[in-house]
């Protein structure tokens, strides 16, 4: 029975009018959502953080009012296990294999579209890396698998990257079989137009890359995805010190990836990338061996307690010599790095990511969050305080302003004591202050 923070609804609401603490900003109009493991049914054996059906949660913001809503996405998956009434598939914690009577059309592995959401070319997309993308309208009702015209089939990366000057998504995918790693160039308008495969020793794990205005930019790490071990029921991940750590560039149209060796490290999520004088800056957060590791149930168990986290990590690149070189930026340990979206492919000043305020007691339950002044070279931070998990910030624009970070960041903070979790706004010209604003 799964409990605390992995504890799931049950239910799928709308709730017309919230409860607000403080004012939301008038300027603060349109839709946070965010979406999230939450099994319909018991799991089979081991359950892992990253298993679960993906739910949706949704906060429609205007006037200073609030309203929610929540929805499964009714993948070909959990469809199936609704006509069976019970779970059929296992996942990173344990692969458990359904019947093809019992899945149908659905598949042996499980696309729960759980991990992250996007909207691009008019269609709102539910994803998660190791299947189709999951098209959803705005009521939070399914579409369906979106496949591009019959242009996609397989995995498609959770973080895809839209360039905010031409509308162009890029994604990419990595898999223990052929193709084991392609990239994929969609227009504006949602047309798949470039898929290009390549061929790879290892099946490294890849869930974040970055774009700059010429380059999409990949850092493969001696994180390798092992099939034969999960399905001998150990972890899914394993790092090798012998495989070494490689910045790919390929440039934007092309079909070739130039590979760099680099300094040892796994880039979980990125916060940008941009060129400068001859160089190429990346940055996100990082981390080292076997900080990274599914176990017999992840972040679900007490041995994850112990993993070190990632931390904010700066990766620079001479298009010149070919050489990289590797920078700490802080030791505060956290993931989720956010920025401005505007700003994405340029260089930026402003980097938010949800971090530990002290020891991590378990990976991700992050308790502030911290926002980096690169150009001073200075932090702001909010702890949420004892017994508090925030989750990931995400900026909200200032229809009014013209700064960087003219703007607020919007995340859930979740109460360990009580279970009820909050929308909590903050104004990101002033990240100490606190929240201006809690949804209820």
């Amino acid at each position: 029975m799964l409990a605390g923070l992995f504890e799931p609804l049950t239910t799928e609401i709308s709730v017309p009018s919230l409860e607000v603490t403080g004012e939301l900003p008038a300027g603060l109009r349109g839709r946070f959502a965010r979406v999230g493991p939450n099994p319909q049914f018991e799991p089979l054996g081991r359950y892992h953080m990253f298993d679960g059906d993906g739910m949706i949660h949704a906060f429609d913001l205007a006037d200073g009012t609030a309203s929610y809503a929540n929805r499964w996405v009714e993948t070909p998956a959990l469809l199936a296990e609704r006509r069976a009434g019970r779970s059929l598939y296992g996942g990173l914690g344990e692969m458990i294999f359904p019947s093809r009577e019992d899945s149908g059309d659905a598949g042996p592995i499980k696309n729960p579209a759980n991990t992250n959401l996007v909207r691009h070319a008019g269609k709102n997309l539910a994803l998660f890396e190791g299947g189709l993308p999951i098209e959803f309208n705005t009521d939070l009702s399914t579409v369906g698998p979106l496949t591009f015209d019959g242009k996609l089939s397989g995995a498609f990366t959770a973080h895809p990257r839209i360039d905010p000057r031409t509308g162009e998504m890029f994604a990419f995918s990595y898999q223990p079989f052929e193709p084991y790693f392609r990239v994929m160039h969609i227009n504006a308008e949602g047309a798949l137009l470039q898929t290009t495969n390549f061929d790879r020793d290892y099946c490294h794990v890849m869930h974040d890359f970055a774009i700059t205005e010429n380059y999409l930019v990949f850092v493969e790490s001696p994180l390798i995805f092992d099939l034969p071990a999960l399905m001998a029921g150990d972890s899914a991940f394993r790092w090798d010190e012998n495989v070494g750590t490689r910045i790919g560039l390929m440039a934007r149209g092309g079909d070739t990836i130039d590979w760099i060796p680099a300094e040892d490290g796994y880039v979980n999520h990125f916060w940008n990338a941009w060129e400068e004088d001859g160089e190429i800056t990346l940055s996100g957060s990082c981390i080292l061996g076997t900080s990274y590791t599914t176990g017999t149930g992840g972040a679900a168990d007490d041995a994850s307690a112990e993993a070190e986290p990632g931390r904010p990590t700066q990766y620079t690149v001479n298009l010149a010599d070919r050489t990289t070189t590797k920078t700490l930026l802080d030791d505060r340990g956290g993931d989720f790095p956010r920025i401005n979206e505007k700003y994405i492919g340029l260089k930026n000043r402003y980097n938010t990511m949800s971090s530990f305020s002290g020891k991590a007691d378990a990976v991700g339950h992050f308790d502030t969050i911290t926002q980096y002044d690169t150009h001073t070279g200075t932090r702001k931070e909010w702890c949420a305080g004892p017994g508090h998990i925030v989750g990931e910030a995400v900026f909200a624009a200032d229809p009014a302003g013209s700064a960087e970070n003219d703007g607020w960041l919007l995340m859930t903070v979740h109460d360990r004591s009580t279970g009820a979790a909050d929308l909590a706004v903050l104004d990101a010209r002033n990240l100490s202050d606190g929240p201006v604003a809690r949804v209820h």
